[in-house]
């Protein structure tokens, strides 16, 4: 008799060993598609917190922006080509999804932190080059800066000792003017020429010595500017021993051609390198945009007091050129003046000269002839026909009323030549004191045209470039 058809048919095993089988199978299903999950979770990118669960259709629409785009080529051929973008182009399965982000440290996580770290101290390191670059550049500019003011100063400080010897000549000329003659002090246009040089000097000295005070103050403004600057750098350039430093080179590769513009809009057509903001912690410190804002301020300032000791020194040199272009023309005309004066003299005195000749001849002709009239000393000279007692008259006197006025006319006539003579005499003496004052009125025209032809040439060698105060002090002014 055979077995139970029950036990030919059906499961053979017991139900609960297959239910424990199936158990076993699901659980390692779940196992593994835990793990995957997992997994993946470890390599997809974090979902952003506080965000909505992404629903089908924007799951299809993203991965749909994965696959491969076809793209005709102008030869009418099909290509089919990845999305631009970063990502992973996969070939096979003609997808490029974006990066995606390990969530644990992978085998190559000590070099990534050790690139990571060397690539961020690159970066500090570049940020702080490009800082001291700046720090260098406004060091530098305020260091020409620096020499064009000391050159302006130079300049300012040659107009104002030109000034200083133009006072000197002015005192110098008023006390050689003083040894004329005094017939020649009158006050003239000379004199009052060099009182208004000496109020214009003495206003010029005044202004140009300001001018010297304030560019000496902002020079120093300057220095203590760039000793902040130079410790600046010597303090950010501790980070770049293991950098190149062609800081000039770094200015330009960063697209700033000037360390200037803190708050200067970027040129739209120019891609700029912006400032950073100011960090305690960064390479842009607090410290150093105070100094860049103070170069700054100190750039702008040199720039109007360079402009102002240039103006300050050319009114200078055109003012004292001016003044001496006055006193010389005043000069000449006056020295000319003294010229035709001493001439018109010259002619007085000649025809004073001829004058007197004849007057004294005149004299001793009346003195001649007086002593004709009023005969010899002695009646013993005298001659028969001289005489009043002689035989005509005597004969021509016998009548009554026949008496001669001869000596009557011989008196009035001796009393006419006497008076003659005397007024004659005063002429001569009158003549010759005229004289006398005309040939003193020419030694003091001569001597006043010699002493304003002095000032004249003092004044003039005084203007030639090389004449300096040590000269000038070397003439005595007392």
């Amino acid at each position: 008799m055979g077995p139970p058809a029950e036990l030919l048919h059906g499961r053979a095993g017991p139900e609960a060993w297959r239910n424990e089988a199936k158990a076993t199978v699901r659980a390692a299903n779940q196992l593994r598609g835990r793990c995957w999950r997992e997994a993946l979770a470890q390599w997809h990118p974090p979902h952003p917190p506080g965000q909505p669960q992404e629903t089908p259709y924007e799951r299809r629409t993203r991965l749909q922006g994965w696959r491969f785009k076809l793209d005709v080529t102008e030869a009418g051929e099909t290509l089919e080509k990845p999305p631009e973008g970063p990502g992973i182009t996969l070939w096979k399965s003609k997808m490029k999804p974006p990066p995606w982000v390990s969530q644990l440290p992978l085998p190559c996580f000590r070099d990534h932190c050790a690139s990571q770290s060397n690539g961020l101290a690159a970066r500090y390191a570049s940020a702080v080059r490009l800082v001291v670059s700046r720090l260098r550049q406004a060091h530098t500019e305020l260091n020409e800066q620096a020499k064009r003011l000391n050159l302006a100063r130079q300049r300012l400080d040659a107009a104002l000792a030109k000034v200083r010897t133009a006072l000197l000549t002015n005192k110098q000329s008023a006390l050689v003017r003083g040894h004329r003659p005094p017939a020649e002090q009158a006050p003239d246009q000379v004199d009052a020429l060099l009182r208004w040089e000496r109020k214009e000097l003495q206003r010029l000295k005044v202004e140009l010595e300001g001018d010297m005070d304030m560019s000496e103050a902002h020079i120093k403004a300057l220095g203590k500017c760039q000793h902040t600057l130079s410790m600046l750098c010597q303090e950010r350039g501790q980070v770049l021993e293991l950098l190149g430093q062609p800081l000039r080179m770094v200015l330009l590769e960063a697209k700033r051609e000037s360390w200037l513009s803190l708050s200067r809009p970027s040129s739209p057509f120019v891609v700029r390198n912006p400032t950073p903001e100011p960090s305690p912690v960064g390479p842009y410190t607090p410290e150093c945009a105070a100094a860049i804002e103070e170069a700054r301020c100190l750039t702008l300032r040199s720039k109007e007091v360079l402009a102002t000791l240039t103006a300050a020194t050319a009114q200078a040199m055109a003012s004292r050129h001016q003044a001496q272009a006055a006193l010389d023309g005043s000069l000449q005309r006056k020295m000319d003046e003294t010229l035709a004066l001493k001439e018109r003299l010259y002619m007085a005195l000649g025809g004073m000269r001829s004058t007197l000749n004849r007057c004294q001849r005149f004299h001793g002709e009346l003195d001649i002839t007086q002593g004709m009239t009023m005969g010899p000393e002695s009646s013993q000279y005298l001659e028969a026909r001289e005489k009043l007692t002689r035989p005509l008259v005597r004969v021509y006197q016998r009548h009554v009323g026949t008496q001669l006025p001869e000596a009557q006319i011989l008196t009035q006539g001796s009393v006419q030549l006497e008076r003659s003579m005397q007024k004659a005499a005063a002429n001569v003496q009158q003549m010759q004191a005229t004289q006398r004052h005309l040939r003193a009125s020419i030694r003091d025209k001569e001597t006043g045209f010699h002493v304003d032809a002095s000032v004249q040439r003092l004044r003039r060698r005084r203007m030639h470039p090389r004449s300096s105060l040590a000269e000038a002090c070397q003439l005595p002014c007392s």
